[in-house]
């Protein structure tokens, strides 16, 4: 019963690992392609969201969010938001929270000046 329960931990354990270093891996080989060329077809809602959405309208390509095909983060983290909103970030009362948990992916709004002063 033991080595039973020793096994299942081990296989447990290595899932977990795997799991976690590929986590954020993105599936295929980016190369010098812009994601445009394949996500227009593999995810065209999304692409039509970024389109009508601030970073779409000020040409923020995919890259500046989720990083390259070496260091590619489905869900960008607050820090890189900082990058570019540092003050809102600043002024994030959900601080603990991803900036994604009220900015659903791709579907960015304009807020009120005001929140942010």
């Amino acid at each position: 019963m033991f080595n039973f329960i020793k096994v299942g931990f081990i296989a447990l354990t290595l899932i977990l690992t795997v799991s976690a270093v590929y986590a954020d891996k993105h599936p295929e080989e980016i190369g010098n392609k812009d994601c445009m060329e394949c996500h227009v077809d593999v995810t065209p809602d999304a692409v039509k969201q970024w389109e009508e959405s601030a970073h779409g309208f000020t040409g923020v390509k995919c890259g500046v969010c989720h990083g390259d095909e070496f260091n590619f983060s489905k869900i960008p983290a607050n820090t890189t938001c900082r990058g570019c909103h540092a003050k809102q970030v600043e002024n994030n009362f959900m601080a603990d929270k991803s900036c994604a948990m009220c900015h659903p992916a791709h579907t960015f709004t304009v807020h009120k000046q005001k929140d942010y002063r």
